[in-house]
């Protein structure tokens, strides 16, 4: 019977940071609130109205497809400090041209941002490093804490945008529109 039980759950050993104690009802990361809030519904968990859901039943199967669906990516909220893959710029936009705002942790690293409308968006805790957002549209952005470090800010409008604690480093900001007011 154990060996048929450790047949069944097998892929928890697949996943390094499934196999610590919080298997029982672990927390899971997903690249934004949108993706965490359907895949809490589709599987029965529980959401926490950001970005994060605790199963109190774990199938990775279940998961990997719920995740799938939303076109999410997602990670285990572990005791060191987690990494979500890349979210690719192709279901950012579509997930923000229909109503998603909220990326919040995402894995922007590098992507080719440049010319978009995302006003309103909500890329806190984001990793934006060496991003091309030239020309964007990030009025009223949230951007606490985002890491923007050697990014392309020429020409962007950030007007509104919260940018505390965002790490700034290396960042053009040429011809970049900057105000607080709205």
């Amino acid at each position: 019977m154990k060996d048929l039980w450790q047949k069944l759950f097998s892929f928890k050993d697949s996943i390094p940071e499934l196999s610590n104690s919080n298997w029982e009802h672990p927390t899971l990361l997903f690249d934004s609130c949108y993706a965490a809030e359907n895949v809490a519904f589709m599987l029965g968990g529980q959401w926490d109205n950001f970005n994060s859901v605790v199963l109190s039943v774990v199938d990775e199967i279940a998961i990997e497809t719920a995740a799938k669906i939303v076109e999410a990516q997602w990670c285990y909220k572990g005791k060191s400090c987690t990494l979500l893959p890349k979210l690719s710029v192709e279901v950012l936009k579509r997930r923000y041209a229909v109503g998603d705002r909220h990326f919040i942790n995402a894995n922007l690293m590098c992507a080719d941002l440049s010319n978009l409308n995302l006003s309103e968006v909500n890329l806190g805790w984001a990793s934006l490093r060496g991003a091309n957002l030239s020309g964007t549209n990030l009025r009223n952005a949230d951007l606490t804490q985002a890491d923007l470090s050697d990014a392309d800010l020429s020409g962007t409008d950030l007007t509104g945008a919260n940018l505390k604690r965002a790490i700034l480093s290396g960042i053009e900001l040429n011809k970049a529109i900057i105000s607080t007011e709205t």
